[in-house]
């Protein structure tokens, strides 16, 4: 079950990192959309990791 939470966990990093450079593009809008996914991801990751 870690196994699986550190996988979504870095999954949610690299999404982050992708939100990052579209904001950083002047892409507000997909920026944003990716931040929200990756930071749901985060949590989904870090629940899991709790259970």
């Amino acid at each position: 079950m870690n196994v699986l939470a550190i996988a979504i966990a870095l999954l949610a990093a690299s999404v982050l990192y992708v939100a990052y450079i579209e904001f950083k593009a002047k892409n507000h809008r997909d920026g944003r959309l990716l931040a929200g996914i990756g930071a749901s991801s985060a949590i989904a990751g870090a629940g899991l990791f709790l259970l």
